[in-house]
């Protein structure tokens, strides 16, 4: 597996595990509240999170990417998105993950409210400086 693969699919498993209740005997097989997307969502979804990966520099064993993660809902309400975001800034901020392919470091950086052009979408943009090291 490639290291931007075994980056994506951490950032991925993450985030899924972050909208998906635990299982119960009454559902098994929860289902999560927001879909997950890397890079674009699909077209005609409205409570989501996309996130994509940038590289910024590369310096011996250590790549610094940029992640950045939107979580978009749809409404007045923004309660559900802020409180997505809380979550999400809380769990990546200082996060460290290491497995068999990568060693991974988050660190937050920013957030952002973005005003889009049809008012009733609501987004929270959240960046993080990740440092990956290949093992």
């Amino acid at each position: 597996m490639t290291k931007t693969i075994a980056l994506r699919t951490v950032v991925e498993s993450i985030l899924n595990g972050l909208v998906t209740p635990a299982p119960t005997e009454q559902t098994p097989n929860p289902v999560p509240s927001e879909k997950v997307y890397y890079q674009q969502a699909e077209k005609g979804a409205q409570k989501y999170i996309v996130f994509s990966l940038d590289e910024i520099l590369r310096e011996d064993e250590r790549t610094t990417l940029e992640l950045e993660i939107n979580v978009m809902d749809y409404g007045t309400n923004t309660t559900p998105a802020e409180t997505l975001a809380d979550t999400i800034q809380a769990t990546f901020d200082k996060k460290v993950v290491i497995n068999n392919d990568i060693g991974v470091y988050f660190y937050e950086d920013r957030r952002n409210n973005v005003t889009e052009e049809d008012r009733l979408i609501i987004r929270r943009r959240l960046t993080f400086t990740t440092h990956l090291y290949e093992r």
